[in-house]
């Protein structure tokens, strides 16, 4: 199969690691640890992931955040996984999800949903979160930070490109030099505990109920702060849920998060400030605009 892995770059490294091997419709494909399994997957050629339930029409990777159901997929049994969020492991044996999903496997049911007392819970772990959960903590609250993907940091993990601004709004930082800084205080903060990969999926009674793919925990925190972010919108024309039509977010977390390049060749719709940023991170990846 093919590797769509960047092999240089001039402002980003990855260190992959070893890899791992991940079980594709009964093939085997090379994976590294890092990667969530829809990247691993495109980096291996493969493009669609699952078929609409509605229409049976193809559905590829839109957001690669989590926000959207595109990338959903049969993962160790359970159906309906959102593979953009998920981490790979060794011996993973991923499905081509075609229509609705299958009922979950039984061996793949969940081991059961732990409690969790917190002051505050903040779901989600961008930019937002992350200062919302040092704040918080500085005051003195004993603090739980959730967020869907395996890496904190939202979308300034993936903003290779120096911000402008003020100074007071790091004008000059790369937004990967920002979202660093802000991870490492929040890991050496005592008081904040990380859940990663996990997704909040229901309030109840004013607890919330958050899974990764092998747990449940209920938390019962006295506040809640929600930190979710946003969804890019599709413009709308014919056959753009077809797979390998992107938002520009996740062309950068392809390349700019996980190393792997979204395509050769790539047309941008739209030349306002996120148009012309991509265009030219896609051009440091060495893909043709």
């Amino acid at each position: 199969m093919e590797d769509n892995r960047i092999a240089t770059h001039p402002i980003l490294a990855w260190n992959r690691g070893n890899p791992v091997h991940v079980t594709y419709d009964g093939r085997q494909i090379t994976a590294y640890p890092q990667e969530t399994v829809a990247m691993a997957l495109y980096a291996s050629g493969v493009k669609q992931y699952s078929t609409s339930s509605r229409f049976y029409r193809p559905r590829g990777m839109f957001c690669a955040i989590g926000k959207c159901s595109s990338c959903m997929m049969r993962v160790d049994g359970i159906p309906n996984t959102r593979t953009c969020v998920l981490q790979v492991r060794d011996g993973m044996e991923v499905e081509t999800q075609h229509g609705d999903g299958k009922f979950p496997d039984v061996q793949a049911a969940m081991k059961g949903v732990k409690e969790k007392n917190a002051e505050i819970l903040v779901i989600g772990g961008g930019p937002a979160g992350l200062e919302a959960s040092l704040w918080a903590a500085k005051a003195g609250a004993d603090v739980i930070l959730l967020d869907q993907n395996p890496k904190l940091g939202g979308q300034l993990v993936k903003q290779t490109h120096k911000f402008f601004g003020s100074a007071k709004e790091n004008a000059g930082t790369r937004g990967v030099t920002i979202a660093k800084k802000l991870i490492e205080e929040v890991v050496a903060t005592s008081n904040i505990t990380v859940y990663s990969g996990f997704t909040a999926f229901g309030w109840f009674q004013g607890s919330v109920c958050a899974a990764d793919q092998d747990h449940a925990v209920l938390f019962h925190p006295r506040k809640v702060i929600v930190a979710t972010g946003a969804a890019e919108k599709m413009l709308m024309f014919k056959n753009n849920d077809m797979p390998g039509v992107f938002g520009a977010g996740a062309a950068q977390t392809l390349m700019n998060v996980y190393g792997i390049k979204p395509g050769n060749k790539v047309l941008m719709v739209g030349a306002g400030n996120v148009g012309l940023i991509v265009s030219y991170q896609l051009m440091q990846a060495g893909i043709e605009v």
